[in-house]
């Protein structure tokens, strides 16, 4: 017999067939084998079996057998995976296992995978693994295992704040819109939350409006908005006139009239022709004083081809919420009962409530010749000011019949402004006696008043005789009754009134 041989292998591809022996017959002849012969291979592990056989001429044959074990070996695994995610959706994914071979390079087919979440459900923090199990043919086997670590760190976000534009004497809004986005959460459209907290200025007031939101994981956002709400605010609203001189005349006050009794302060202006005239505006100025008043504006009165346009101009710091004018061939407006007055509300031009306007115009006033004008106002210190008033820089045209102060159907012929009178005052200055010249081409009465710059009568003096075509001179003798002044002198006939100022001859040396 021809002893065999054994071999064990981890792979059938680590099997090496040995060198078979060399055997002889009994004559010494060297015999060829046949083979080898290779017995069943197993599925796994096991024997395999090899074998030559010898044979000589006579047919005799023996058999030399080379016995392999095969015996698997462990195989080897890829590492475990483990990835931070931060939303449970992001474990929807499954991860894709690895390609494993066995000890032998054969692919081995993992069975999974088995899903285990902690904690379940995922809320905001936990695990969920993915696992695998790989076994080779001898039941060597082995996991490999994907695993999501889930943590939601990140806040969400708000997003489209709104915008506010500052308001302007108009309410805060209740609530305000913004958006919201997160990581993990499908996000929206959130409320300001809560009242605002609403800070007071001088002249403004600020709102801010926050937003909050929070995610399931409690990781929140907070923002703001603050709007501006700026108002309107006046203060110290007084009655206003106008004045178109220092002088008086043709500036009278009302309250120095000799000839009317008014508790009302305020004046009156002549304006003889055509022209420009800027008047003072003056507020609170109690008794026509205007050191206890405020000068507030102007007002400009343009007298040009039979029309009278009369514009408010308020300074800035004041506004002017109504405003009346009187235009007549009377210093004052009547009621209908023919009573004298100079209450705004029986003026002829009643402008109405103007919002608290700077500039306002009453435009195209028919008058022919000279009259006089009242310019009434209230106004008022602007403490805070973000509107615009839609009254600002408007105008009313008069829809009065056209005002006749010449010697027309309208005006009697006693109206002492029918004619501006032309007379002489000499010498100027005086020191406490002067003259007065005049001539005219009508008989007449010729009444002469002195004023002092007040509008107090310091001296009349009449002429009831007087014959036209003379020259007829008065004198005026004012020893002890002045001292350094500026005096008006007013002169009336039947037919109209002339005004010339006279300055004592002090008056310059006292300045």
């Amino acid at each position: 017999a021809i002893p065999g041989t054994s071999d064990t292998v981890a792979c059938y591809a680590d099997i090496i067939l040995p060198t078979p022996p060399a055997v002889t017959d009994n004559c010494g002849v060297s015999l060829d084998p046949t083979g080898p012969v290779e017995s069943t291979v197993p599925s796994c592990e096991g024997d395999i079996t090899y074998t030559w056989t010898y044979t000589d001429c006579e047919g005799n044959s023996q058999d030399y057998v080379h016995t392999v074990t095969i015996e698997y070996e462990g195989f080897q695994m890829p590492a475990d995976v483990s990835v931070d995610v931060q939303c449970p959706e992001d474990t929807d994914v499954i991860p894709t296992p690895p390609v494993v071979n066995d000890n032998c390079g054969n692919p081995i087919t993992p069975t999974g995978p088995v899903v285990v979440t902690t904690p379940d459900p995922i809320i905001c923090i936990g695990t969920v693994t993915y696992t695998w199990n790989y076994e080779d043919c001898e039941g060597n086997n082995h996991d490999w295992v994907y695993t999501y670590n889930v943590e939601d760190t990140i806040d969400p976000e708000i997003i489209n704040l709104p915008v506010v534009d500052p308001l302007c004497n108009d309410n805060f809004p209740t609530e305000l819109f913004a958006d919201w986005t997160d990581n993990c959460a499908a996000g929206g459209t959130g409320i300001s939350s809560g009242p605002p907290v609403i800070t007071n200025f001088e002249c403004h007031q600020e709102a801010v409006y926050t937003f909050y939101v929070e995610d399931n994981c409690m990781n929140s956002d907070t923002e703001t908005v603050t709007v501006i709400r700026e108002f309107d605010q006046f203060t110290n609203c007084e009655t206003a006139f106008a004045r178109l001189s220092p002088d008086n005349p043709p500036s009278q006050c009302f309250i120095d009239d000799p000839d009317y009794t008014f508790n009302r302060w305020g004046w009156t202006n002549y304006i003889a022709e055509a022209g420009t005239y800027e008047m003072e505006l003056w507020a609170g100025a109690a008794h026509c004083d205007t050191s206890r008043g405020d000068f507030v504006g102007t007002v400009t009165v343009t007298y040009s081809g039979g029309l009278v346009d009369v514009e408010y101009n308020i300074l800035p710091g004041y506004s002017m919420s109504e405003a009346h004018v009187n235009i007549g061939c009377d210093k004052y407006p009547t009621k209908p009962n023919g009573q004298v007055t100079v209450a705004p509300g029986q003026y002829n031009f009643n402008l109405g409530e103007l919002d608290h306007v700077n500039n306002y115009t009453l435009e195209d006033v028919e008058v022919d010749g000279p009259f006089w004008i009242i310019a009434h106002a209230v106004t008022c210190e602007v403490v805070c000011r973000c509107s615009v008033s839609s009254d600002e820089g408007g105008s009313q045209t008069s829809t009065l019949d056209p005002i006749d102060c010449t010697s027309g159907a309208n005006v009697a012929d006693n109206d002492p402004f029918k004619y501006i009178l032309d007379f002489d005052v000499y010498p100027v200055p005086f020191n406490s006696e002067f003259y007065v010249k005049y001539n005219f081409e009508y008989d007449t009465d010729v009444t002469i008043e002195i004023y002092n710059v007040k509008g107090i009568l310091v001296e009349k003096v009449i002429n009831n005789s007087y014959v036209q075509g003379t020259n007829a001179i008065n004198k005026i003798d004012l020893n002890g009754k002045i001292s350094n002044e500026v005096l008006f002198i007013k002169l009336s006939t039947s037919k109209g009134l002339g005004i010339k100022k006279i300055v004592a001859a002090n008056y310059f040396g006292n300045k």
